[in-house]
């Protein structure tokens, strides 16, 4: 007989029945008294177990597990399972079993397949006296079991399924529904918490590569050696199953030389003869300059299959530009879905490499002197703005697990503010390029990326602006003083200069200071410029540093030094252990617009 809907008078919910068997037996009063009591502090006892899993477990894995296994313990079924709903394919993909089959773990279920397939279908609950009598059955062996499927929903949407069966003689009721309906609410709770935690932790990842390509570019590396510890960091940290870098060879073609691969690349790909890539993913990636992005490969007849490699799904092809001019393209594929964010953190590495590229090219075809020149230059800017910004999103990611078991409001709160911190970073780098890029090509390029780098803000606000909001931007928990009436407008080279000076100066305050409070002043005075930043931190003794005696050399007082000798200036530091640090540079002053 057909499934029919009856309405639970108490809760006015609607339940699915089968009718295709007789009804349970009626439970009597004196059952009732004997049982509830006893249920009724079972269920207890299990739900507080299940919110102190929530409260404490952010793993999404182990976290349903527990709660399906809690479940089945207090409704004495036999097994169970949560699945997670994949919109985009439309199909039920099993997270969470108990005393289920071995390989349940993953598999698939789409509408009317099996009983998470008839939640998905009907978007409600299914209560069935035996498994066999779904349309379409998966496992015969629990053909005689009773089954209640549930949807678990967030906000009205549709975000997993809840399934437990049982041995007869055991038959399920509608208290029974209810009992696991409020499972599933707190399995909705569970899977919400547990992806923005994924998506936090997935974002530090992120940082942790773009901070280890920082690395892998400023060891000076020849080309195809750097190429290759680029691929190996991102199969490393981001665990993509295939990468390969391809280098266009001919200007104004999109033939691509394979020059460095990981993963599953490695056996079909790698070693001689040189593989070339004509059209494809790759080649429309060079042909139209952008990322291209593709979740369904059998879908798209661009993508050419590597030999000997399967269960690709997805591909993602981000050109690696410099100006107008495609350099290569960075390929990744995988067995699941790329997302937006993959494209934005692989962007980022793709303008790494193009400075990396560009440099190394530099080396080999302009001389060994120039190319330093130009990659010492190139690395003072990056340690000296986007590496302030990757560590303070460094530190602040580090807190973000601790604070969100504390208190959401707050895991959030930081998670956004890593978010601006990554999205500061990625316009500082785009600035960056940018100095390299034709001059008659900014002012487009300019408008159309629509948030402003340090320099472009320099251009537009002056100094004194400039610096007043990335001070109160960074120092977040310091008490700040700001002296910055005394100040004139300079040329815009001096200015950046002395803004870059300024950002390293904060970020050793911040990075190894311990200070409470920082007082930065900027003056015109006597044809010169006096920039100066103090703390009333730990301090240390400059002698012992630049007699060697520290523990490592100070890249960001070199970098400082070398760019107030550049403008003809100086750099004093002052300091003393226990009673802070005075960093002062004075520089000759330039009419602004020379």
């Amino acid at each position: 007989m057909p499934a029919k809907r009856c309405r639970d008078p108490g809760r006015g919910v609607l339940k699915y029945w089968c009718t295709m068997a007789p009804p349970p037996p009626r439970r009597t009063s004196q059952d009732t008294a004997a049982s509830d009591p006893r249920r009724l502090l079972r269920q207890q006892e299990s739900l507080r177990e299940v919110i102190e899993s929530i409260s404490c477990q952010l793993e999404l894995r182990p976290l349903l597990t527990r709660i399906v296994h809690h479940a089945c313990e207090l409704l004495d079924a036999h097994d169970g399972t949560i699945g997670l709903f994949d919109e985009e394919r439309n199909v039920i993909r099993t997270e969470a079993a108990f005393r289920m089959p071995p390989g349940e773990i993953g598999a698939e279920m789409p509408p009317g397949v099996g009983l998470a397939g008839e939640v998905l279908l009907r978007r409600g609950p299914v209560l069935l006296e035996r498994y066999d009598k779904l349309r379409s059955m998966t496992l015969p062996e629990y053909a005689d079991h009773a089954v209640i499927g549930l949807p678990i929903s967030w906000h009205g949407r549709l975000i997993g399924f809840f399934g437990v069966g049982a041995r007869p003689p055991r038959r399920f009721d509608p208290r029974d529904v209810e009992i696991l309906t409020l499972f599933a609410r707190h399995a909705a709770i569970a899977i919400e918490n547990a992806r923005q935690y994924q998506r936090e932790s997935q974002r530090t990842e992120r940082l942790a590569l773009i901070a280890r390509i920082g690395r892998v570019i400023a060891a000076g590396l020849d080309l195809d050696s750097l190429l290759q510890n680029a691929v190996d960091v991102i199969h490393d940290l981001l665990g993509y199953p295939n990468i390969a870098i391809g280098l266009v060879e001919a200007p104004a073609t999109e033939t691509l030389r394979i020059r460095a691969v990981g993963g599953h690349y490695r056996k079909p790909i790698a070693g001689d003869p040189p593989l070339y890539v004509a059209g494809g993913i790759m080649g429309a990636a060079v042909g139209e300059g952008r990322p291209i992005l593709v979740n369904d490969v059998e879908s798209d007849p661009r993508y050419l299959p590597a030999p000997g490699v399967q269960g690709i799904r997805a591909v993602l092809a981000i050109p690696i530009t410099l100006g107008n001019r495609v350099l290569g393209v960075l390929d990744v594929e995988s067995g699941g879905r790329f997302t937006v964010e993959d494209s934005e953190s692989l962007q980022i590495i793709a303008d790494h490499l193009a400075v990396a590229i560009t440099n190394a090219r530099l080396f080999e075809n302009a001389g060994r002197l120039a190319a330093l020149e130009e990659r010492q230059r190139l690395a003072r800017d990056l340690h000296d703005s986007i590496t302030q910004l990757v560590f303070s999103a460094s530190l602040l990611s580090q807190s973000i697990a601790p604070a969100w078991r504390r208190d959401p409001v707050e895991g959030e709160r930081l998670a956004e503010r890593v978010v601006e911190l990554t999205r500061a970073s990625l316009v500082e780098m785009r600035g960056l390029l940018h100095e390299l890029r034709p001059a008659e090509s900014e002012a487009g390029e300019a408008a159309a990326r629509g948030a402003l780098s340090s320099i472009e803000l320099l251009e537009r606000d002056g100094l004194a602006t400039t610096l007043r909001a990335g001070a109160r931007s960074a120092t977040g928990h310091l008490a700040l003083n700001l002296d910055l009436e005394r100040y004139r407008p300079q040329s815009l080279k001096l200015e950046a200069s002395l803004y870059r000076m300024f950002q390293e100066a904060l970020h050793n305050v911040l990075k190894h200071a311990r200070a409470t409070s920082v007082k930065i002043e900027l003056a015109s005075e006597d044809h010169r410029v006096v920039l100066s930043v103090a703390d009333d931190g730990v301090g240390f003794d400059p002698e012992r540093l630049s007699n060697g005696g520290g523990p490592k050399p100070n890249l960001g007082l070199r970098h400082m030094r070398e760019r107030a000798e550049a403008l003809g200036g100086t750099l004093t530091v002052r300091s003393v252990p226990g009673r802070g640090t005075t960093i002062l540079a004075v520089v000759p002053a330039a009419g602004a617009g020379t």
